[in-house]
This record gives C-alpha cells, sequence and structure tokens, in this order.
C-alpha cells in the first residue's frame, strides 16, 4: 500500500468518524432510541453497498386474519411430509427467521426440504389493543395450524416457537395438541422468576402494569425499545463506531445494517395481551406453575407429550439458560433434548454459526422425527 493510498484511507476513516458523530448526534437531538435511519445513509455510501437483502426466501400469503398472515415458504424439492411452523414473538419483526441469504433459518429448512411456514403478526393497531390470548391462541394460531396442514397436506406439524413466540405456542400446545408432531423451543423463557433483568423491571411493586395499558392501549414502540437499549447502554452507541472502523468490510457491514433494521422495525405491543404476558408470566409467574388461564382454561404444560426438542443459548440475556432449562423437567414428553450454543438470543438465528454448527443439529432431529414425503 502507497504513502498516498494509506494517507487518503486515514483521512477517509477521520471524516467518517467526523460524519458519524455529527449523525449520532442528530438522533440524539430528536429523541430517537436508535440511530439507525440517521447513520444508515452514511453507512452505505462509505462501504459502497445497497441495501441488506433482508427476507430473502421466496414465499406466499396462504391465510389472512386482521393483521396476522400466514406465510408459506415451498421447496424446490420435499423431502419431508411434516410440516413447520414458526411462531415468533409479538414483539419485533418475524423476519430474523429469515435474515440474509446465507443467514436466514427458514431459508436453511426449506433448503432441507421441508414445507415451511411463518406466522407474521403484522402492525397492531387500535383493533388489536383489547386482543387477548384467547384471540391469538384459540383463533390465530389455531387458524395457522389448520391451514398449514391443509396445504401440505399432512396429518401433524413440527411448531418451532421463538422467545416470547415459543411461550405463546407452548401454550397452544397444552391447550391443543391435536395437529402437533413436535415441538421445538428456541430461546423461550418458561421460568419467568429466572427471567433476569426483565423479572427484576416488572416486578408488581416496581411496574404498574394495569396503569400503563389504562393509559396507552397498546404499549408503544419508544418504550419497547426504551427496555431493550437500557440492557447494554454503552454497547448500543459503541457499535457504530466499530461499523465505522470496520466499514472497508461490506458483509461485515451489510450485516450489522440487516440486524439494525430488523432492531429499530418494532412494533406496538397489543395492550390486552401485555396485560396478561406481564402478570401471568413476569410478575406471578403463572405461565410455569399451570395456574395461567386462557379462556377459563389452564395452561398445563405438563400436558405436553410430542418429542421436544429445547433450543438455548447461553449468552442468552433475554431468556436466560436457567429460565428455559426448566421446560424439560415439566413435560411429560419421553423423548426430549436440550441443544446449547455458545451464541445469544439472536445469534441463534443470524450467527454464522447457525449454518454450519447450529441449523444443521436442529433439523437432523426434526427430519428424524418427520414422515418422509411421497409425492402422490
Amino acid at each position: 500500500m502507497t504513502t498516498q493510498s494509506t494517507t487518503a484511507r486515514l483521512r477517509a476513516f477521520v471524516n467518517g468518524q467526523i460524519e458519524l458523530s455529527r449523525e449520532l448526534l442528530h438522533a440524539a437531538q430528536k429523541g430517537s432510541m436508535s440511530p439507525y435511519h440517521y447513520v444508515k445513509p452514511f453507512l452505505l455510501r462509505a462501504a459502497d453497498i445497497g441495501e441488506p437483502p433482508l427476507a430473502p426466501t421466496p414465499h406466499k400469503v396462504v391465510y389472512t386474519n386482521g393483521k396476522m398472515r400466514l406465510l408459506r415458504f415451498e421447496p424446490a424439492v420435499r423431502k419431508h411430509a411434516t410440516p413447520i411452523l414458526f411462531v415468533y414473538s409479538l414483539i419485533n419483526r418475524y423476519y430474523i427467521l429469515d435474515f440474509l441469504p446465507g443467514r436466514s433459518l427458514i431459508e436453511f429448512m426449506v433448503g432441507q426440504g421441508f414445507d415451511v411456514y411463518a406466522i407474521d403478526w403484522g402492525t397492531p393497531g387500535s383493533a388489536e389493543r383489547r386482543m387477548g390470548w384467547d384471540d391469538v391462541l384459540n383463533v390465530l394460531v389455531k387458524n395457522a395450524v389448520k391451514w398449514a396442514l391443509r396445504l401440505s397436506g399432512a396429518k401433524d406439524l413440527t411448531m418451532y416457537g421463538y422467545c416470547m413466540g415459543g411461550t405463546m405456542a407452548l401454550a397452544y400446545a397444552a391447550l391443543h395438541p391435536q395437529g402437533l408432531r413436535n415441538f421445538v423451543a428456541q430461546a423461550t423463557p418458561v421460568d419467568f422468576h429466572e427471567g433476569g433483568v426483565f423479572a427484576e423491571w416488572t416486578k408488581p411493586n416496581r411496574f404498574d402494569v394495569d396503569a400503563l395499558v389504562d393509559a396507552y392501549g397498546n404499549v408503544p414502540i419508544e418504550l419497547m425499545e426504551t427496555g431493550f437499549s437500557s440492557m447494554a447502554p454503552v454497547q448500543r452507541m459503541t457499535k457504530w463506531l466499530e461499523v465505522c472502523r470496520r466499514i472497508d468490510d461490506p458483509d461485515f457491514v451489510t450485516t450489522f445494517l440487516g440486524m439494525e433494521h430488523w432492531a429499530s422495525d418494532n412494533v406496538q405491543f397489543p395492550g390486552e395481551i401485555y396485560r396478561q404476558y406481564i402478570k401471568d408470566c413476569y410478575q406471578y409467574n403463572n405461565f410455569c406453575t399451570g395456574r395461567m388461564k386462557v379462556a377459563g382454561q389452564a395452561v398445563d404444560l405438563s400436558t405436553i407429550q410430542v418429542p421436544l426438542l429445547n433450543i438455548i443459548a447461553d449468552n442468552d440475556t433475554i431468556a436466560p439458560p436457567k429460565s428455559s432449562e426448566v421446560l424439560n423437567t415439566i413435560v411429560r414428553s419421553t423423548d426430549k433434548e436440550i441443544m446449547r450454543f455458545p451464541v445469544g438470543h439472536i445469534g441463534l438465528s443470524t450467527s454464522s454459526k447457525g449454518p454450519k454448527q447450529i441449523w444443521p443439529k436442529v433439523a437432523g432431529w426434526i427430519a428424524k422425527r418427520s414422515d418422509p414425503w411421497t409425492a402422490t
């Protein structure tokens, strides 16, 4: 490298730091929890890349109900008759499961020959503020299961729940075991009194969930972002300086911007679902102990008997391992397994370890417990 080119790169780096600092200050002045939308144009120019190709796997919308959509991802060559239904959290967008080409859990499962379905909850509005767990489980998830089975031509499916989506899916499995072949819980909190910092923040003497929901209806996006950002306040800002330092690595910048796009693409949390979630899960641990009720029916996890795979991230601060491990002691499944990986909560579905170290093991577990596909 010549002295001239070295000098030019140093000058560009310094100028980039100045522009980045300016945009971060601009975002702070606007009161934004995430500077993503302010800083992204600068990073795209500096790295000379295009928009991150998020949600790359082709799909069809096969069922809708209100804001909810059921997406189908069909394999080019189907190998398994038993389909997979992904249930993700209400807090964020589903496409963290279909992140980037080569870093997509859905893309990987489709490539393994599974007929894959995923629930996209959409963007809740005023009509969803009174929607409860009864509506989510006994209507939306139940219909998603029905349509997935009908379209795939299968008698049962693998339900795959992630994060809060795993909690909801477990509640569904306890209430509606029909049509379920296997259950996969990924980074799923179960014992919420082992829920780490969120369990501390939401204790009844510290957090009045009734006052919040009564005042706002749906929980505002800003409140949700504040909670997640407060878990790592320093890293929230320094990561932007790190991406500037690695601006000549297009893969790193693309992955970084893809993650930040997803993290800043939050939605409101439907109020009544949130009220029961905080009370029955975090505050009183009713979900773990079988005292939670949906439409008058107890959610008893000990009634679950299907094969269970519990995937745990060792570095998870949102669903700490202690919160998830207990699931295998509660269910009555005779075929149950725990897989642990040295990643964080989101890393289970976006880490570079996924395609080589995590997803092949998960896909293998599901495949062994699925019927083979026979073309008719």
